[in-house]
């Protein structure tokens, strides 16, 4: 990954954090975006900051002064503690910026480039690697157990890097679309210890840079990447027995449903007057792959899809995994399955229970994420990091697994006597890392 620190922020860093830091590798966040704030407020956190509009710098932000930033027709306009001005691009930079927006308050290390579009603003945080890991640490684990962080440290890095340059004018999102990102105010002791501890340590495999996903929780059983996702196997993305995960909440779950308000979500998505549907296919680890839909202008659909369209009307905890099978009862359908989450790569609750038992980071790495190498320590720390990264392995054939019919059946089954329970009111939950 090329660096792409802008001079400012180059300044800054060089000057506050020594020479060992100016040789660490930026990212580029695109930071609120979802909120499309149409004004911020931006001020010094640690020290001052510079003022750059259009690559010339107006002036220096103090201590206690602010400058509103807002979008104009002819760009972005800035003023307050003194300063003013105008340009397609206003750039911020120190060693720390705060940002407010509405009631969002957040801190981040590095520099803020605010360029507006459609009368709103588009800002990106250039920011140390280090210092976005330890956010995203934060931020996605919310475990204290270290060597659990730790292996998200590496994977949270392996992902940002992998990722650098992919969208222009920005390497990543700071929500789920990304990775989880609320700035240096997020940072915790443990993640910052977790990022310190392994600085510059990313998954390689055959020398490229490894694909890392990770979620919530596996209901024992992690998933293989074709399984979930369209795409090619990919031999360290094996779905594993996970003894590991028995104690997340989420492990084993049932959810009743109403069958209307399912058929309705399933409509509207896909299209058609759904009036049922049945699971027609299924992985070797027990994840739904297929189903099919009764009265849809679509007639099949993949079971990721099945679950991202109905959770989007009635909640991220209605249907947690594809890891489920499905009853009807009366007027609802009852879910009875395992897991939080997509299932491929690294369980989150898994890696705590590795942890727990006494497992390193390197452990936790290598049941996960089997046949990868952990690239980066020592004297390698970022010396390669910017260098294009070699061809990835050559194409990978799956053992010969006890592969499923090609259809199992209607999964879907009536239970012999009717239950009275009310449908189960999901509660809405932040999902992990989209893939």
């Amino acid at each position: 990954m090329p660096f792409r620190l802008t001079a400012p922020l180059l300044v800054a860093l060089v000057l506050s954090a020594g020479p060992a830091l100016a040789q660490e590798p930026a990212v580029r966040v695109r930071v609120l975006s979802r909120e499309a704030p149409r004004a911020v407020e931006v001020s010094a956190d640690t020290a001052p900051l510079a003022v750059v509009v259009d690559g010339r710098t107006v002036g220096t932000l103090g201590p206690g002064a602010a400058l509103r930033v807002v979008p104009r027709a002819s760009g972005v306009e800035v003023e307050g503690g003194g300063l003013r001005g105008r340009g397609g691009r206003v750039v911020v930079a120190g060693p720390g910026v705060r940002v407010r927006a509405g009631r969002t308050d957040r801190r981040y290390a590095g520099a803020l480039e605010a360029t507006a579009a459609g009368g709103r603003l588009e800002l990106v945080n250039e920011t140390p690697l280090e210092a976005y890991v330890s956010s995203v640490v934060a931020s996605e684990y919310p475990f204290r157990e270290i060597e659990g962080a730790k292996a998200q440290a590496v994977i949270a890095r392996t992902y940002a890097l992998r990722r650098g340059g992919a969208a222009g004018a920005y390497d990543l999102d700071d929500h789920t679309g990304s990775q989880v990102y609320r700035g240096a105010g997020a940072e915790t002791e443990t993640s910052r210890r977790a990022a310190a501890e392994t600085r510059g340590e990313v998954l390689r495999y055959g020398g490229a840079l490894a694909e890392t996903p990770y979620f919530s929780s596996s209901g024992g059983h992690t998933a293989d990447n074709e399984a979930v996702w369209n795409g090619a196997p990919l031999p360290y993305l094996r779905g594993v027995a996970d003894p590991y995960d028995a104690a997340s909440p989420h492990h084993a779950w049932e959810a009743t449903v109403d069958a209307g308000r399912l058929h309705a979500a399933l409509s509207d998505r896909f299209g058609g007057r759904v009036t049922g549907f049945s699971v027609v296919r299924q992985s070797r680890t027990g994840r739904v792959q297929e189903i099919a839909l009764d009265g849809a202008g679509r007639p099949t659909i993949s079971g990721s899809q099945f679950r991202s369209a109905v959770n989007a009307v009635l909640g991220a905890k209605t249907i947690r995994s594809t890891r489920f099978e499905v009853a009807r009862d009366g007027g609802a359908y009852v879910f009875t399955g395992g897991g939080f989450g997509h299932g491929v790569g690294m369980s989150q609750y898994g890696a705590r229970g590795q942890a727990l038992a006494g497992r390193s980071y390197r452990d936790i790495l290598a049941f996960y994420f089997a046949g990868t190498a952990l690239a980066g320590t020592g004297g390698e720390r970022y010396a390669t990091l910017d260098r294009p990264a070699p061809p990835v392995a050559p194409a990978y054939a799956p053992p010969a697994y006890a592969a499923p019919p090609a259809a199992s059946g209607v999964v879907v089954r009536r239970r012999p006597a009717p239950r009275r329970e009310a449908p189960a009111r999901a509660e809405p939950t932040k999902r992990r890392v989209a893939w």
